[in-house]
């Protein structure tokens, strides 16, 4: 019994299914870390917006005056490697962060909303800022006078994870 066509074509065969699996190896790597690549940015994206909601939400209530509120849920979860580490809303009286929002990732970076137009003093229950460190909760803002002062008193409500 003898082949027939190409004898050597068989011989190589093995060797060509070992390139072939081996470029589809190299390959998933860089696909992966496109993919992360794709997930941060869409984290991003979506966790700019929701800074965006709350620096609007308080400036709504500022405007409306004292016993306005307004509740968000909020959402900073993440599947990429870049996440959620914690998210500061203002300060005390006269602090640094009294106007800001700031979202701190897990490489330290942080996305900041200033509230200047108009001016927002933002506190938590405590008269300082509010620090949460769970992605998911509920955030209700309300409009208290603290010695004649306004500000919004953010506070969570209660926590999703």
């Amino acid at each position: 019994m003898t082949l027939g066509g190409d004898a050597q074509a068989l011989e190589s065969l093995p060797l060509k299914l070992i390139i072939v699996a081996m470029v589809a190896t190299m390959s998933v790597v860089p696909a992966g870390e496109a993919l992360d690549g794709m997930k941060t940015k869409v984290f991003l994206t979506e966790a700019d917006l929701q800074l965006d909601r709350m620096a609007t939400a308080a400036q709504i209530v500022a405007i409306e005056g004292p016993g306005s509120s307004r509740t968000l849920d909020l959402d900073f979860s993440s599947d990429g490697g870049l996440a959620f580490a914690k998210i500061i809303i203002g300060d005390a009286e006269h602090g640094g962060c009294m106007s800001a929002v700031i979202l701190e990732l897990t490489n330290g970076a942080r996305l900041v909303r200033l509230i200047e137009d108009p001016p927002v003093w933002l506190r938590g229950p405590e008269n300082s800022g509010l620090v949460v460190f769970t992605p998911e909760f509920e955030l209700r803002m309300t409009l208290s006078v603290v010695n004649s002062t306004y500000c919004v008193v953010a506070e969570v409500v209660s926590w999703t994870s």
